[in-house]
Parts: C-alpha cells; structure tokens; sequence
C-alpha cells in the first residue's frame, strides 16, 4: 500500500504536483491527485525530461470523481513521483 497523494505535494525531483486535482475529495484540505494530473520538475529539461509532465496512470482500485487516484508509488513522464504523500490515507 502507498500513501494517497494531493494537488501541492512535493516530488523526488524537488517539483510539485499541481493538479488541477480532484474535484470532490480532499485530503487534509487538499485536492486529491489523480490520474491525468501535473507535474513540474525542477531539474534542467533535457530530451527525455520534459519541464512539465503528466501522470499517466494512477490506482487500479480506489477512484476519485470517477478517476485513478494518485499514489506515491506512481511516476509521471519524467519519472519523478510524490516524495511523500498524504501520511494520514494509504490506497492499496
């Protein structure tokens, strides 16, 4: 199980998820991340990592608003993901 992650959260390439997020959950007062959502890295862009990029995919099971939620444990394009996430909410 992975930790749950939102709109603002920071990643392993020092960015930052910044959504737009889900519409109707919020996690400590945050959107929650989902499948679809932004990431800008903040590491020198190059051919294989792009300045901003999505996430593509997201949890298999748990939804929010009818999409994957985003888990520390799932990678955007340019390969970061969340550093840490929203402690308080594990999806399987």
């Amino acid at each position: 199980m992975a930790f749950a992650v939102c709109v603002g959260d920071i990643s392993t390439h020092g960015g930052g998820i910044v959504g737009p997020g889900s519409a109707t959950v919020q996690i400590g007062g945050k959107p929650a991340a989902v499948a679809g959502d932004m990431h800008v890295c903040s590491l020198p862009p190059s051919g294989h990592q792009p300045t901003v990029s999505v996430f593509p995919s997201g949890s298999g099971t748990v939804l929010f608003g009818g999409v994957p939620a985003l888990r520390t444990t799932d990678g955007c394009l340019c390969g970061a993901m969340a550093a840490v996430g929203q402690t308080t909410v594990m999806i399987g």
